[in-house]
């Protein structure tokens, strides 16, 4: 694995020091490099799509060139070489939007790799081959970027969306100066570029609404307006980082999107809110107790429904809350006898007993509540997962392919 300090220094050896060296020596560092890079954490990864990908479209494109027209023995020291690039690639979050904006070092030599394994009959086109088709079909899902439009009037509509939104990365709220000035002084080590991350995001958002409709230019500008917002610095720093898909910030509504202090806030609001619509305590309002009136022990409950009326308990006398409940309880007690003809004692209700369900066997009876037969275990089905040298085989294969000293 690569540190988070020790990427930038093995780049530039690679770039300006290796130069000077033999050729499959400096290529096969490169390589390993490459699967160093994948093992790595997000941040080194991260920050290689910000400086190594020409490193990755040089290996990648000595890696075919060679493929193409070299002997037996060169092909194979190549496959090694393009497996890694495959791995790399594999690993980071690089997206359609992405390759497109580095086509001509990335993307070319990655559809000559792919016409290459398309017509070869070999063991080693084979194996390139699965890789390769599953890198495709990932990126053929995506939705067509901005820059692959083919209208001039649709391609700088969506170019001036993909503006809009690396504003809202940038902390700019549409006006002059920032609204969170922080991220454009120093940028996380393990924050991709804002212009790529932008172009994937407006491809995504192109891909949820299917065209360039007016939902999509207000979802555009909804998403600026709230990821500049001042408490929104960690929000932009996931984005930029990659915690946060393209697609589901798309997903996010303007609720979503909001800082944690302003969506408490809100929520207090409406709360605030409820509490001064919603009566929450009502009592029934009891017939008078004046002369000529019926008895209480006589008011019949079904003959209409009761009135109800605000609890005591908003004056601030909690006594008179509970001599009315009290009162309540009294003419229920009285309604059940008058209706009842008495006291009725509720018995001892057996337990209910569940329905049978998918997960039951309807043929079999269904246990009572705390019995368990006394054969029976109910022990949980526990998968075999993988190890990690399983895992992980291809890898430590390659790196000790390409660990082994140069003669």
């Amino acid at each position: 694995r690569v540190g988070d300090t020790e990427l930038h220094g093995l780049l530039a050896t690679l770039n300006k020091q290796a130069l000077s060296w033999a050729p499959l020596r400096r290529w096969r560092s490169c390589a390993l490099l490459l699967v160093c890079v994948a093992r790595s954490s997000r941040i080194v990864r991260a920050a290689f799509v910000s400086e190594g990908l020409p490193l990755l479209g040089g290996v990648l494109q000595e890696s075919v060139t060679t493929l193409e027209s070299g002997d037996a023995a060169a092909r194979q020291e190549a496959g090694m070489w393009a497996l890694a690039c495959l791995m790399c690639l594999r690993a980071l979050s690089l997206g359609r939007a992405t390759l497109w904006e580095n086509r001509h070092s990335l993307g070319k030599p990655f559809d000559r790799l792919h016409r290459w394994c398309g017509k070869e009959k070999s063991a080693l086109a084979a194996e390139l081959r699965a890789p390769t088709s599953a890198l495709c079909r990932r990126w053929r899902r995506q939705p067509k970027p901005a820059g692959q439009e083919s209208g001039a009037e649709q391609k700088a509509m969506r170019s001036k969306v993909v503006e809009i939104i690396q504003q809202g990365l940038m902390g700019v709220s549409g006006g002059a100066s920032p609204a969170s000035p922080a991220p454009l002084v120093a940028m996380s080590p393990g924050a991709l570029p804002n212009r790529l991350v932008a172009a994937e995001v407006e491809a995504a958002l192109y891909g949820r609404f299917g065209s360039a409709s007016a939902e999509y230019k207000q979802h555009a500008r909804m998403l600026r307006s709230n990821l500049a917002l001042a408490g929104n610095a960690k929000l932009r720093e996931r984005v930029l980082a990659g915690d946060i898909a393209p697609e589901d910030l798309v997903g996010m509504d303007s609720e979503a999107l909001a800082p944690d202090q302003m969506r408490e806030a809100r929520k207090a609001a409406q709360l605030q809110a409820m509490k001064e619509t919603v009566v929450e305590d009502m009592l029934p309002r009891l017939p008078s107790k004046g002369e000529g009136s019926p008895g209480r022990d006589s008011y019949t409950w079904y003959t209409a429904p009761p009135i109800f009326m605000k609890s005591p308990a908003k004056k601030g006398s909690s006594d008179s809350v509970g001599d009315a409940a009290a009162e309540g309880g009294a003419i229920a007690e009285g309604g059940a006898g008058s209706t009842a003809g008495g006291d009725v004692k509720m018995k001892d209700l057996p337990p209910l007993v569940p329905p049978p369900t998918p997960f039951q066997d309807i043929g079999r009876a269904t246990p009572q509540p705390g019995h368990h037969d006394a054969g029976e275990h109910h022990e949980f089905e526990v998968l075999p997962t993988p190890a990690p040298e399983d895992e992980d085989e291809e890898q430590e294969s390659l790196l000790q392919y390409l660990s082994k000293p140069v003669s």
